[in-house]
């Protein structure tokens, strides 16, 4: 991809989905105007030791990840494939307007045996416990999932799964709070990294950034 507009081909809904204001945009935008990682990122990133100095070495949109033979694959607005002090690492960003993570736990799990079997593998995978899941938002536990996939196939041992808010009101971010706290890294503030969670080989941390809306189109256009 060259330019932002390269996304529309990607996305679930194609040019539905394509709209300034929504977050597919947003976050394409911010980050071709960044030329890699936008600087609420990079920030949230250098909390932690082990992301200083990140140099973006390849960034995917829209990757979709395989998570088991039970369902569809996990589709991750932006992938990207990070050299830091300690070496690879590997960050998923969920961007997010003013959309909710999806259903709860309860909600998607009708109990099917599809389901069933995914539910165990991703509570196997996050080393999660079923007591603690149900009001948990369905998204978060597949995308910290495939975050690690994308990880362990890299052969980092770092990665973090971050959500690129555009939204100041930060809708989403009790639910995203309640997720790290049922994973065991509570999110002490916006803008900081959790502490790490090992998980196999990879090390993983939760973060929160805030981003203007329409910064992009603003830096774009001058005015900014």
């Amino acid at each position: 991809m060259s330019k932002p507009d390269d996304v529309v081909e990607a996305l679930g809904k194609g040019g539905a989905h394509w709209r300034e204001g929504r977050s597919a945009f947003e976050a394409a935008h911010s980050w071709f105007v960044a030329g890699g990682l936008p600087a609420s990122i990079r920030n949230l990133l250098k909390t932690d030791p082990a992301f200083r100095e990140p140099v973006v070495l390849k960034a995917i949109f829209e990757k979709k990840t395989k998570l088991d033979s039970y369902g569809r694959e996990s589709q991750t607005d932006v992938v990207a494939y990070v050299e830091t002090r300690s070496g690879l690492a590997v960050v998923g960003v969920e961007a997010k307007v003013d959309e909710t993570f999806g259903p709860l736990v309860h909600e998607w799990n009708n109990y099917t045996s599809g389901k069933l079997r995914r539910l165990a593998g991703l509570l196997d995978m996050l080393k999660l416990r079923s007591g603690l899941v149900s009001t948990l938002r369905y998204q978060l536990l597949h995308r910290t999932a495939a975050t690690l996939i994308e990880a362990k196939e890299a052969g980092a041992h770092e990665a973090a799964l971050v959500v690129q808010s555009f939204d100041k009101r930060r809708a989403g971010f009790f639910d995203f709070v309640a997720f790290a706290d049922a994973f065991g890294v509570p999110i002490a503030e916006v803008g900081r990294l959790s502490q790490p969670k090992k998980v196999g080989d990879v090390a993983i941390r939760l973060g929160w950034t805030e981003n203007h809306l329409h910064s992009a189109k603003r830096i774009a256009d001058g005015t900014s």
